[in-house]
C-alpha cells in the first residue's frame, strides 16, 4: 500500500482573513525545531512546534477570537487521517485544517460557500461562487500582469478581464484568443498560484 506522506495545513489569517495552505513532508519536520508557516501579507503566521520526536504542537492566532490557540497532533494522526479539523475553543468557528491535500482544500471550499450562504441570508449578494477564491485569483493576475507575464501569442498585451461566476475569462482585444481561468475551489486556486506566466494562444490554454 503507498502512503502518502505528503500533508497540506490549511489557515485562517487573522490579519489578512485569507486562507493560507502549505504543503510539507511529514519526514521534514522532526528535523526542525519550529517552522513557520507565514501568510502572503507577511503579518500572520501559524507555527509547528515539536514537543517530541513524533509529537507536534500547532500553534495559531485565532480570526474568531483574536487570541492564539495551540493544538496537539502527532505524526501518526497526520497521515493517518485525511483530515483533522481543530476549532476555536471560544467560538467553536473552523479555523485550522491539516491532512490530505484533497480534502483539507475541499474542506476550505465547503466553510467558503457556508460563508457565502449566510452573506445571502443577511441580505448581500454573492456573485462569485467561492469569492475569497476569485479575489485572490484577481490578485494572482494582476501581479503577473505588472511584471509583463500577461500577453497573446500575436504581441499584444492589452488583454482585458471578463468576471463571471466560476471562472475569470482573458481576452486578447485585437486577434481575439482567450483563456478561461476557474474560480470556483481552491484546487483552481492552487493550479493559478503554481504560473509566473500566462500567455493566450497555446493549445492547451484556449478557452
Amino acid at each position: 500500500m503507498l502512503i502518502d506522506t505528503n500533508i497540506t495545513i490549511a489557515y485562517k489569517c487573522y490579519f489578512c482573513g485569507t486562507y493560507e495552505f502549505f504543503n510539507i513532508s511529514v519526514f521534514e519536520l522532526p528535523d526542525k525545531r519550529e517552522l513557520k508557516l507565514k501568510c502572503r501579507c507577511g503579518k500572520c503566521s501559524a507555527v509547528i512546534l515539536k514537543d517530541s520526536p513524533k509529537k507536534y504542537a500547532l500553534r495559531v492566532g485565532c480570526i474568531a477570537c483574536g487570541r492564539e490557540h495551540t493544538y496537539n497532533v502527532s505524526r501518526r494522526e497526520m497521515v493517518s487521517k485525511s483530515i483533522e479539523v481543530f476549532n476555536c475553543p471560544i467560538t467553536g468557528i473552523q479555523q485550522c485544517f491539516v491532512g490530505n491535500d484533497h480534502e483539507v482544500r475541499k474542506k476550505v471550499d465547503g466553510v467558503e460557500e457556508e460563508l457565502d450562504e449566510l452573506v445571502d441570508m443577511l441580505g448581500y449578494e454573492s456573485y462569485f461562487k467561492n469569492t475569497q477564491v476569485a479575489f485572490d485569483s484577481l490578485n494572482k493576475i494582476h501581479d503577473i500582469a505588472e511584471k509583463g507575464n500577461l500577453y497573446c501569442t500575436c504581441g499584444n498585451r492589452d488583454i482585458e478581464l471578463f468576471l463571471f461566476t466560476e471562472k475569470i475569462l482573458l481576452k486578447c482585444s485585437i486577434c481575439g484568443r482567450s483563456i478561461e481561468i476557474g474560480t470556483g475551489s481552491n484546487e483552481d486556486l492552487k493550479k493559478l498560484l503554481s504560473s509566473n506566466q500566462i500567455l493566450l494562444g497555446c493549445e492547451e490554454s484556449k478557452a
